[in-house]
């Protein structure tokens, strides 16, 4: 008996590793051996223990890091560096890469469908094994696959299209037009108890001439349209889904396949929508799964592509236009279905990013597209949460109302996107949480406003400012390199509060005061948003020497203006401005003031009128009250602070002398008692 490790790289996925599962159950059950399943590493407890075997899963190119990390991994855990074997996509695309940099591991390239891929003793057809879903409780306290309670397999092989941005012709070069699964899933209900969904990974299902034995078999095994299911947990009856993941060719759909799929338990049926050239044969299949009685139906928007071919076809490369059409139609067609049908139907969109099937990383960028469309297009699809764009009421509030608009978005800066949309009040909000959260959503409203009008008012040279923002490099240096003015004051929108600041430092006296003016002038509201940034973070010192020399007294001002008095904790920014006042060789205002003002405060040693009054005076920039104040206050905040200090403690009298020298002490430093004319 062997002892077998299986390894999942530690990435983010939805289904579970199907061929580690089948590989699983033939070790474990006609091996005999130990099998132990981990998703990136083995917990803490296995870390002595070292393993005859280990199987690296692969999936995605782009994750090659995180493979790369988990096959290191595996080389460290086993007895024989010859005994770690991979397979899976990036195995099978990139074979070399494996090679490369790990000469001593067993690469399987394909599909494990033929006997003795492995090597193994009386190894089978691994392939057509039953899929051991025991070893998913190895790391149900680690990670729990969303889709889970369903069975997972092939009814056909391969695809056949060769569409050229896709892995399947090199995955699966071999059509396969009908594999049966009625014993298969017999022995995971024996084995494992039933499952609620079906979900079928078939890359091409429509192209078999098996297509109406595959429905029939399908509907033999309990998953007919209107199917359920009784939880053994909760003993209540569910509905059971069938679903094509990945997909049906809207091409090889016929009113007589699209009747047969009606007559399943299907949900979602999958159709690519992945060029706008395919817009016909798209409504087509969708018109005809909406008129067979299947209500749910989602398609895949490929963006961000080159130039293809496939299915028989040339595609040009895909524009942000390209994509917002996409959807558009999907939200045109479904509301003309709804009023034809006597049954509801909805149609989920879900962009989906191209990268190639080369590329190590996701940071590929396609011709008619920027990585600052990549990134707002991605942040605009988070309120969608993976469940897909629907209504056209969001659609058109998150995208747009037309392709113009749409464009306009994606050039908007990040933070301003998640600005857009209504105001709703929210649940058990009290009056006073309300008018807060209200009051920063109408400031938020007037950034929009003029961002939007700036960004329309660039006319012909909108195409310029575009290439400024294009790679998201939203820097002083690149804002140094804008010649035009106009291109300038709207770049700031795209500063973070910190570059914001540091913008400050600028040497050129020309360049600093475009800022200056934009920010005091024609747009005041964002040096007030800056103030109050300041005054309520804890940001390091060095970021507001460059405000202080900028704006002198008005920046100083204008933080002391925004302090919270009421608080019994001195703001971090106090300390802040104290050294960047030194820092910046200027002297606008005796800072250490508002520290006593804390001092006195925390003591008890103001009156109400004392703390108004000082307050004020802060706030008015009053320096010369504020010392009038404190000095008149002085003895009372020695006796209090002595008093507080010494109360039951042993050698009261000497601490008091100690904490009155201390006192003495601080008041020349801050020359406190110093008269100003």
């Amino acid at each position: 008996m062997a002892d077998i490790l299986l390894l999942e790289p530690n990435y983010s996925n939805k289904y579970p590793p199907i061929g580690l599962m089948k590989i699983s159950y033939f070790h474990k059950y006609i091996h005999h051996d130990y099998v132990r399943f981990a998703k990136g590493e083995l917990p803490e407890a296995f870390r002595d223990k070292k393993w005859d075997r280990v199987y690296v899963t692969t999936l995605f190119t782009f994750e090659w890091d995180r493979t790369k990390k988990a096959l290191e991994y595996a080389l460290s855990v086993v007895k024989d560096p010859t005994q770690v074997y991979t397979g899976g996509i990036l195995a099978t695309l990139m074979p070399e890469l494996i090679v490369k940099h790990f000469p001593t591991v067993k690469n399987n390239t394909g599909l494990l469908n033929r006997k003795g891929t492995l090597g193994l003793e009386h190894e089978e057809c691994i392939d057509t094994m039953t899929l051991d879903y025991g070893i998913l409780d190895d790391i149900a306290d680690q990670y729990v696959y969303p889709a889970h309670d369903a069975y997972f397999t092939y009814m056909t092989r391969g695809c056949g299209m060769k569409c050229q941005f896709c892995a399947v012709q090199t995955l699966e070069p071999e059509y396969i037009p009908f594999i049966s699964i009625t014993e298969s899933i017999r022995r995971v209900d024996e084995q494992f108890g039933k499952k609620k969904d079906l979900l079928l990974m078939d890359n091409n299902v429509l192209r078999s001439p098996n297509f109406d034995q595959i429905i029939d078999e399908i509907k033999a095994l309990g998953f007919q349209k209107g199917a359920t299911y009784i939880n053994p947990k909760t003993g209540k009856s569910v509905q059971r889904f069938v679903d094509f993941n990945q997909g049906l060719d809207a091409f090889l759909l016929t009113p007589h396949k699209a009747e047969r799929l009606g007559e399943l338990a299907l949900r979602p049926a999958r159709i690519a929508f992945d060029h706008i050239e395919d817009v016909e044969a798209y409504k087509k299949a969708i018109t005809l799964c909406a008129r067979s009685g299947i209500t749910h139906m989602s398609n895949y928007l490929l963006y961000n592509g080159e130039d293809f071919t496939g299915k028989g076809h040339s595609y040009h490369a895909d524009t942000p236009e390209d994509l917002y059409e996409r959807m558009k139609i999907s939200m045109d067609l479904c509301e003309d279905l709804n009023k034809e049908l006597d049954h509801r139907v909805a149609i989920f969109s879900f962009p989906m990013r191209y990268i190639p099937l080369s590329d190590l990383k996701r940071g590929f960028v396609g011709a008619k597209w920027n990585a600052k469309y990549l990134r707002a297009l991605q942040r605009m699809l988070i309120p969608t949460q993976g469940k897909g764009v629907s209504s056209r009421s969001f659609f058109e509030a998150d995208f747009g109302t037309s392709p113009e608009e749409f464009v306009m978005y994606l050039a908007m800066p990040e933070e301003h996107l998640g600005w857009r949309g209504h105001f709703v009040r929210r649940k058990n909000e009290t009056d006073d949480e309300f008018k807060a959260r209200r009051s920063i959503w109408d400031e938020n409203q007037l950034y929009l406003v003029e961002w939007k009008r700036r960004f329309q008012e660039l006319g012909e040279t909108r195409e310029q400012f575009i290439k400024y923002i294009g790679d998201n490099n939203y820097t002083i240096d690149r804002f140094l390199e804008i010649k035009n003015v106009e291109h300038k004051k709207l770049f700031i929108h795209y500063f973070t509060k910190p570059t914001l600041l540091k913008a400050f430092m600028i040497e050129d006296a020309k360049e600093k005061e475009v800022i200056v003016e934009y920010i005091t002038g024609d747009f005041p509201l964002m040096y007030e948003r800056m103030v109050r940034y300041v005054t309520a973070g804890k940001l390091p010192y060095s970021l507001l020497e460059g405000a202080l020399r900028t704006f002198g007294a008005k920046f100083a001002k204008s933080v002391l203006e925004h302090i919270d008095y009421i608080s019994s904790e001195e703001p971090f920014v106090i300390g802040n401005l104290i050294k960047a006042q030194k820092k910046a060789q200027v002297n606008l205002f005796k800072f250490e003031l508002v520290r006593s003002f804390f001092l006195y405060k925390n003591s008890g040693a103001f009156r109400k009128k004392d703390i108004s009054e000082i307050t004020e005076a802060m706030k008015n920039f009053d320096e010369k009250k504020v010392r009038r104040i404190l000095e008149d206050r002085f003895g009372i905040f020695k006796k209090k602070l002595i008093k507080q200090s010494t109360e039951g403690e042993l050698g009261a009298e000497y601490v008091a002398t100690q904490i009155e020298q201390q006192l003495n002490d601080f008041c020349r430093q801050i020359s406190l008692f110093e008269v100003i004319e």
